[in-house]
C-alpha cells in the first residue's frame, strides 16, 4: 500500500508537469528514499522536502520505510529499489553497519548512496547530509536540561533504537561532556540510557520504569521525536516534577511546553533535510560532485552547502540550522512541524 502511495505521488508530479520538464536539471533522474519507519510524522515531513525539491528539479522519487523500524526491512526496500534501477538512494539508516553490504551492492550497480538524518557507515555511502554537527545537537540538549534542572540532580536519556547511529553519537557527546569535569556539569548525576525503540507505548513504559526506579529524578533528555510526547505524557500522568528536553516536533510538544514539563525542545526542519539531500543526489548523478571533502553543491533556497570530512572518516555536509520551541515560539511552529 505504501509503494502504491509513493507511485501515485510520482504520477501526480508527472501529470502536473513538474517531474519531466526538459529544462529542469533533475529530469529523468529517479531517487529511492528510505527512512527508518513508516508512519513517523518526522519522516513524513522529510518526504515533503523531497517533493518540494522534485517540483523544482524535475526528478521522480519513491519513498518507503519498514513498519517495524528494522534494518532487515530497510534492506528489503533497498534491494527492491536496486531491482527497479533507481539512480540514487537517499537513506536514513536504522543501523549504520548492517546496510553497508546492500548499499555497496547498489553502488556496484552504478547507484549513488546519499544518507540523510542517520548515516550508513562511510564504506557504504557516498555522502551524508545532516542538520548540524552531532556535537552541537548533543550539547544543545544537554545544556538545556542542565539549565532546566538548575544545574543539579539526576538525569536520564530515553533514546530510540539501541543501534541508531545518530542517537548513539549524540549520547556519546553528552556522556563525554558529563565526565569532563566541567563546572556546569559537576552536580549532575547521569543515571543512564533507556530505549523506547521509537514506539510510543514502549517509550511511555520505559519512562514509567525510570520514575519508579529513581524517585529523585529531575530530568529526561529525549533525542527522538516519537519518544518525547510519550515521556512527557507519562510524567504528566504521574504528576512528577521532572523536566523534559530533546528533539521533538513542535505540534507534539505544545501541550507539555505550555504546562511547563518542557521548558524548551529543539529540532531542525526535516523538510529542509529531505530537500537538501535531494539536491545532493541530483548533483551526484549530474557529475557536479563526487562526495570529496572541499566540494560544494547548490541546495536551492538553502544556499551552497560544503562537503566536509566526517568524524567517522567519510564525508558530510551540514545545514547548520536548529530551531527552538518554547512558550514564545511553539505556536509559530505547530503548523510546520
Amino acid at each position: 500500500m505504501k509503494k502504491l502511495a509513493a507511485l501515485v505521488l510520482v504520477a501526480v508530479c508527472v501529470f502536473a508537469g513538474c517531474a519531466f520538464a526538459a529544462d529542469k536539471p533533475g529530469a529523468g533522474i529517479t531517487i529511492g528514499v528510505v527512512y527508518k519507519q513508516s508512519g513517523n510524522p518526522y519522516f513524513q515531513a522529510g518526504v515533503a522536502g523531497f517533493q518540494k525539491a522534485a517540483e523544482e528539479l524535475g526528478f521522480t522519487f519513491m519513498h518507503d520505510g519498514p513498519d517495524d523500524g528494522s534494518s532487515d526491512g530497510q534492506i528489503r526496500i533497498i534491494e527492491n529499489y536496486i531491482a527497479q534501477g533507481v539512480d540514487v538512494l537517499c537513506i536514513s539508516a536504522n543501523d549504520p553497519a548492517s546496510l553497508v553490504d546492500v548499499c555497496n551492492e547498489a553502488r556496484e550497480a552504478g547507484i549513488k548512496v546519499v544518507t540523510w538524518d542517520a548515516p550508513v557507515d562511510p564504506e557504504g555511502r557516498d555522502l551524508d547530509v545532516e542538520p548540524a554537527s552531532a556535537k552541537v545537537i548533543a550539547l544543545t540538549q544537554l545544556d538545556s536540561m542542565v539549565k532546566s534542572v538548575g544545574g543539579k540532580g539526576q538525569i536520564a536519556i530515553l533514546s530510540a533504537m539501541a543501534t541508531a547511529p545518530n542517537q548513539n553519537l549524540w549520547i556519546s557527546f553528552m556522556t563525554d561532556a558529563l565526565k569532563s569535569g566541567e563546572e556546569k556539569y559537576k552536580d549532575i548525576e547521569f543515571v543512564g540510557v533507556v530505549y523506547g525503540d521509537d514506539e510510543y507505548t514502549k517509550s511511555f513504559n520505559e519512562t514509567q520504569a525510570l520514575l519508579e526506579q529513581y524517585p529523585n529524578l529531575k530530568g529526561i533528555i529525549v533525542p527522538t521525536t516519537v519518544g518525547a510526547p510519550a515521556v512527557s505524557k507519562c510524567i504528566m500522568d504521574a504528576k512528577r516534577n521532572v523536566k523534559v528536553t530533546g528533539l521533538t516536533l513542535a505540534s507534539d510538544m505544545k501541550e507539555f511546553i505550555n504546562k511547563g514539563i518542557a521548558d524548551e525542545t529543539f529540532l531542525w526542519n526535516p523538510t529542509e533535510l529531505g530537500y537538501a539531500a535531494s539536491f545532493a543526489a541530483v548533483a551526484f548523478v549530474k557529475g557536479e560532485i563526487t562526495g570529496k571533502e572541499g566540494e560544494s553543491y547548490n541546495a536551492g533556497e538553502l544556499g551552497t552547502l560544503t562537503i566536509e570530512k566526517a568524524a567517522d572518516g567519510g564525508t558530510i555536509s551540514f545545514l547548520n540550522k536548529l530551531n527552538v520551541f518554547n512558550n514564545e515560539t511553539v505556536d509559530a511552529w505547530i503548523n510546520i512541524l
